[in-house]
């Protein structure tokens, strides 16, 4: 028979081998947990770069819409003795109309008057060139200035 100290070995082996798979799998546990954490803080460490980088760029989109809205009514209007005005030339006409009916910006008109010389063509046509304007607009804006023009 089974003597007390066959028993108490058979239990000591039985007991480690039980603590041993436990801590096998708490070991497991611990690293997949490990592993998960790490996971987690590297996907919060991206998110919270992505906000801070989309906070700079509403910010950014913020204080852009604050000034065009500025320029928009820095943009002096014009009146009829403006337009017939006979010191301006037609491109000057032109160019203020449709500053003023806000087709174009400030920049917009400055940058066609330069091209105007290398394109060699008229303002108009410079505007439409450069993607400024469309052809209905340009119409409009050829009509206001041969209204505005004296009659030779």
């Amino acid at each position: 028979m089974m003597t007390f100290s066959t028993i108490f070995g058979l239990a000591l082996a039985v007991f480690f081998v039980i603590f041993r798979m436990i801590s096998k799998h708490r070991y497991a546990t611990m690293n997949e947990l490990f592993n998960r954490q790490h996971e987690l803080e590297l996907r919060h460490q991206s998110l919270r770069d992505r906000k801070r980088t989309l906070e700079r760029e509403l910010a950014d989109k913020g204080q852009a819409l604050t000034a065009l809205k500025s320029n928009r009514f820095e943009i002096r209007s014009i009146s009829v003795a403006d337009l017939e005005a006979d010191d301006t030339d037609e491109n000057e006409k032109i160019g203020r109309y449709l500053l003023n009916q806000g087709k174009i910006t400030q920049e917009q008109h400055k940058r066609a008057l330069k091209k105007m010389e290398i394109l060699k063509m008229d303002y108009i046509g410079v505007c439409m060139a450069l993607g400024f304007i469309d052809l209905e607009t340009g119409r409009q804006a050829e009509k206001a200035g041969k209204l505005s023009s004296p009659p030779l």
